[in-house]
Order: structure tokens, then C-alpha cells, then sequence
């Protein structure tokens, strides 16, 4: 039986030419904080054209996700908050397929 997951995605537009310090903050900053919680699963970062981003954090389930949201709110908003041209759109769902090698 295979693991269900939860993905909590994050859809928005970086200023121009931030993709990368966006990318860097996130690494070094929410990256280990979400590396920590119980039922987080995996998160990728995936930069677009015209500066757009979208991020796609796994966990076991919608309480972890919402926690992870709660816990991580404060520090997006300082640290990756002056980056954003706009604000995120939010797409959050049970993972339905997902196919690993």
C-alpha cells in the first residue's frame, strides 16, 4: 500500500531577477525548519518564466501542511516577503499519483 500525501503549493511572482536570492533564502532558512517536522516528505522550488515561482511541499497529511504554513508564516513574510512582486497563490490537495524512479 502505498504512503498518501498532502502537497501544500505556492504560486507567485518573484521582482525581477530575485529567483535566485528567493531560492537561496528559502534553502538556507525554511528548508531546514520543514526538514524537521514529523510527516514533511519533500519540497522543490521551481523557477518560471517571467518570474514566476512555484513551490510544492509534501507531507503525510493537511494537519502537518497547515502547521508547517503556521509555523513558517512569520519568517516568509520578513525574510522572502520583500522579494514578492505579488502576493502567493495557495493550492493546497491530496496527492492523487505520484510516481518515483
Amino acid at each position: 500500500m502505498r504512503q498518501q500525501l498532502f502537497a501544500a503549493i505556492r504560486r507567485g511572482k518573484v521582482k525581477p531577477g530575485m529567483a535566485s536570492e528567493f531560492a537561496k533564502r528559502v534553502e538556507a532558512g525554511a528548508v531546514p525548519v520543514m526538514q524537521k517536522m514529523d510527516g514533511f516528505r519533500g519540497y522543490y522550488l521551481i523557477a518560471g518564466g517571467d518570474d514566476t515561482i512555484v513551490a510544492i511541499s509534501l507531507f503525510t497529511n493537511q494537519a502537518v501542511a497547515q502547521t508547517s504554513t503556521q509555523t513558517l508564516m512569520p519568517w516568509i513574510k520578513e525574510n522572502l516577503g520583500p522579494l514578492l512582486a505579488s502576493p502567493t497563490e495557495p493550492t493546497d490537495g491530496t496527492v492523487l499519483i505520484a510516481v518515483q524512479p
